[in-house]
């Protein structure tokens, strides 16, 4: 059954939820006297508690018709018209019903289709009413005549009749027992002797014959009423529970269609519901989250403030404490490249040199030249008198005196190994364009060695700057040793970039 039309049950006229019932079993009815295609010109009306639903056998595309589109589906309207006259006919001629159950609601549901004034076209033109609201009295109703007046009698004409009727009347009695047959032969009393003298004769003869001549023609009886009753009852009572059968199947179905409905809606609850759950789960996280920030962030001011309490250079050379510091610069061919106005060497160099300007003069600071494999260059430890000839070191790495490979791994190894990183506090700073491209630690996974140099050396911080687009892999590095990343777009920042990193060497003692 297909839905064509869902309304309030207010909406509704009170004749069509009278027939609603029964609304199966009329179009059974139809169909019987009138034939199919006069069935189901109605929808049929289904109550679901406050709503009624409009159902149709039929199936295909459904269209509304209203008068937007009346002219396109114009001989549907026009062939849903005639039906309907046509029903409304048989409904209001008095002719008895198969189903007799039916007469209770026949008046209403001949209202219906007379009144139903919206309609549906299906599959283009196949036309059904739905009998939702009702209109004005059709005109092809036509209104009953009236019963014209009997006009008074005059005279006495009656009596006169009478007696001329009864003089017809004995006449022909006297004709039947006297005359016939005509002419008849001999005189009145020979007519009077035939008819009474020998009465006792002329009676037996044909008492005797008339038995024989009806013995030899058959009687052939007529079929019995009863039993042709009895088997269009037989049949009606069948369709009936055909159509009890389809109904109880039909609500069935709506009575699932209902279930699913009110299971989607709790299955809808239900997300919502478990959407809102996760949603005050991810406040109430982000809270949490947003407080163990706040709470980091006051222990790192508090940090702050304390290490702006600068010790006594004395006592950290006494005690051994000195922080240090080296710088593994990558000298490989790719540093060549072009960037801005200048090469990604030229600018690390400068900066590079920049940094070491603001360092404290009584930190000592070495330098890893990551250049050519399969090992780098350790160029050792520079002492602050010395910050002469590690500037000379820096303007002397050349991608050209070795094969213009990049030793990463082998890099980080030996600037761990310059290092304490243990008792005394250390930072490294590693500058480089691009990944290991030795063959014997190309493959090797450069944040693992960054977590190992963790593990042995947890004071010692090594901050990255990253020059060039294909170096994201090298940011574990800063990530696993508890430094940080920095990704220059031009020769400024790397100057910039280099001074933070190296911001807390810039004053480690008083003198």
């Amino acid at each position: 059954m297909l839905r064509i039309y869902r309304c309030s049950k207010q909406e509704v006229s009170p004749q069509v939820l009278a027939y609603a019932p029964h609304a199966a079993m009329w179009d059974k009815e139809i169909e019987i006297q009138l034939g199919q295609e006069y069935s189901a010109i109605l929808a049929q009306p289904v109550i679901d508690g406050d709503y009624v639903n409009f159902l149709t056998p039929k199936s295909g595309e459904q269209i509304e018709v209203d008068s937007s589109n009346l002219n396109q589906f114009s001989k549907a309207s026009e062939l849903l018209e005639r039906r309907k006259q046509h029903v409304y006919s048989f409904l209001t001629s008095g002719k008895p019903l198969i189903n007799k159950t039916l007469e209770s609601s026949r008046a209403d549901y001949a209202y219906a289709v007379a009144h139903a004034e919206r309609f549906f076209v299906l599959q283009n033109e196949i036309p059904v009413a739905v009998g939702a609201t009702l209109s004005a009295k059709p005109a092809w109703i036509n209104p009953i005549p009236a019963v014209a007046a009997v006009p008074p009698k005059k005279g006495c004409l009656l009596p006169f009749l009478l007696l001329l009727l009864l003089g017809l009347l004995l006449l022909g009695l006297l004709w039947w027992f006297f005359l016939r047959p005509w002419p008849m032969e001999g005189t009145l009393k020979d007519r009077f002797d035939d008819l009474f003298g020998n009465r006792t004769e002329q009676v037996v003869e044909p008492e005797n014959k008339a038995p024989q001549e009806e013995a030899k023609e058959p009687v052939v009886e007529p079929p019995a009423p009863e039993a042709k009753e009895d088997e269009e009852k037989k049949a009606l009572e069948e369709k009936l529970k055909e159509e009890e059968a389809k109904r109880l199947a039909l609500e069935e179905e709506l009575k699932a269609k209902k279930e699913a409905e009110e299971k989607a809606e709790q299955e809808r609850l239900a997300q919502e519901e478990l959407k809102k759950k996760k949603e005050q789960e991810a406040r109430e996280l982000a809270a949490k989250k947003k407080a163990e920030e706040a709470k980091k962030k006051a222990e790192e001011e508090k940090k702050k403030a304390q290490a702006k309490k600068v010790p006594k250079c004395k006592t950290l050379k006494e005690q051994g404490k000195m922080p240090q510091m080296a710088i593994a610069f990558d000298g490989s061919e790719s540093m060549q490249m072009q960037y801005g106005s200048t090469t990604r060497l030229r600018a690390a160099k400068s900066a590079a040199k920049d940094l070491i300007s603001t360092v404290d003069k009584n930190v000592s600071i070495g330098l890893v030249e990551i250049n050519g494999c399969p090992l780098s260059k350790n160029r050792g430890f520079f002492a602050p008198a010395r910050r002469s000839a590690l500037l000379n070191s820096i303007d002397n790495i050349n991608p050209y005196a070795y094969d213009g490979k990049t030793p990463l791994v082998n890099g980080l190894n030996e600037l761990s190994k310059m290092l304490d990183g243990k008792t005394t506090d250390a930072v490294g700073i590693l500058i480089s364009d691009g990944e290991d491209t030795c063959p014997f630690t190309s493959k090797m996974n450069v944040c693992t060695v960054a977590k190992k140099i963790h593990e042995r050396q947890p004071k010692l911080k090594i901050h990255t700057i990253l020059i060039g687009d294909s170096i994201d892999s090298a940011a574990c590095i800063a990530r696993n040793t508890g430094g940080q990343v920095f990704k220059p777009r031009d020769a400024k920042q790397i100057e910039t970039f280099l001074k933070q990193a190296g911001a807390s060497l810039k004053k480690v003692c008083e003198e």
